[in-house]
């Protein structure tokens, strides 16, 4: 189903109340665990207004690497993609709740949270291993996602004069979500 920018927001501050009613608060570790889905997108915003940091992980990851992040990164919450399968056994492994994206209500709103989140505020961190080591966690910062961009507004500002043309403004992204790039495209 198409989402508009509204439904976005409106989904966003309904699934920021859910963490705050779950006990998950600013600084707080939510794990992301599925496929690319508009869900995805709204969870993740829900989670940058609460101020809590988004560990996105790619959904063709095993479950070992996914219960040893959870592990490491000490996660509240673990969402899970339609494309991604737990056993009980499994999920009782992680120590965290597991919450389907599916299960996102696109009706709820709230209010934004009151927290104050600044450019060297966590916003996420992203396990990469490069070429060859064994994944490492990244720390990214509110800052570090700005100076990619920042730029790119700029550029686009440009050429808003033209945007009557193609208004509303539609996206499609093929990039995964659980990568810096794909995450900036959408």
């Amino acid at each position: 189903r198409p989402s508009s920018y509204e439904d976005v927001t409106r989904a966003a501050r309904g699934f920021a109340a859910r963490l705050r009613q779950a006990g998950v608060a600013q600084g707080d570790k939510v794990v992301f665990w599925g496929e690319n889905r508009p869900e995805w997108i709204a969870c993740y915003w829900g989670a940058v207004i609460s101020g809590i940091v988004v560990v996105p992980i790619d959904y063709r990851s095993s479950v070992d690497f996914l219960t040893r992040v959870t592990s490491i990164v000490q996660a509240k919450v673990v969402l899970t993609g339609d494309e991604v399968t737990l056993t009980a056994e499994q999920a009782a492994h992680l120590g965290a709740p597991t919450w389907p994206f599916a299960d996102l209500d696109w009706h709820a709103d709230a209010p934004l949270p009151a927290v104050t989140v600044g450019r060297d505020d966590l916003l996420q961190i992203i396990f990469t291993s490069g070429a060859t080591a064994e994944p490492k966690g990244v720390l990214i910062r509110h800052r570090n996602v700005l100076a990619n961009v920042v730029p790119v507004e700029r550029e686009v500002l440009k050429y808003r004069k033209y945007m009557r043309v193609v208004h509303p403004l539609r996206f499609v992204n093929l990039l995964p979500l659980s990568h810096m790039f794909g995450q900036s495209m959408a």
